[in-house]
C-alpha cells in the first residue's frame, strides 16, 4: 500500500483490473506515479504549449531532459483530458512518457 490519496488508490486500482496487469505491473505502475508526484511536488515548473493550441504541459528539466509533469489534451470532440501523477492515464491518453523536445516547432 502506499500514501496516495483515496482517489488516486481507486485509480491505479481500477487500471490494474481494467488492464489485468500482474501484480508486478500493478507495482511498476505505482512507482511510476510516484516518481512523477515526486517531480511535482519538489521542483519548479515551466508551462509549454504548442502553436496549434492542442495541448498545455507543465514542465521540469531531469536530468538534461525535459519531463512534462502535467498536460491538459484538448480533443478534436472538444474535450479537455487532464494528466498528472494523480491521473497518469484513461481510455483516452495519458500523460506522455518521452522527454519533450523544445527545439520541435510550437514548442
Amino acid at each position: 500500500m502506499t500514501d496516495f490519496p483515496a482517489d488516486v488508490e481507486a485509480h491505479c486500482r481500477r487500471l490494474a483490473v481494467q488492464h489485468n496487469w500482474s501484480p508486478e505491473a500493478e507495482i511498476a505502475f505505482r512507482a511510476t506515479v510516484a516518481w512523477y508526484r515526486s517531480l511535482d511536488e519538489s521542483s519548479e515548473h515551466e508551462g509549454l504549449v504548442d502553436e496549434g493550441a492542442r495541448w498545455l504541459r507543465e514542465a521540469i528539466v531531469v536530468n538534461d531532459e525535459t519531463v512534462a509533469i502535467r498536460q491538459i489534451e484538448l480533443g478534436s470532440s472538444g474535450a479537455a483530458h487532464c494528466y498528472s501523477w494523480r491521473h497518469l492515464e484513461d481510455d483516452a491518453g495519458g500523460l506522455t512518457d518521452q522527454a519533450l523536445d523544445l527545439a520541435e516547432p510550437g514548442l
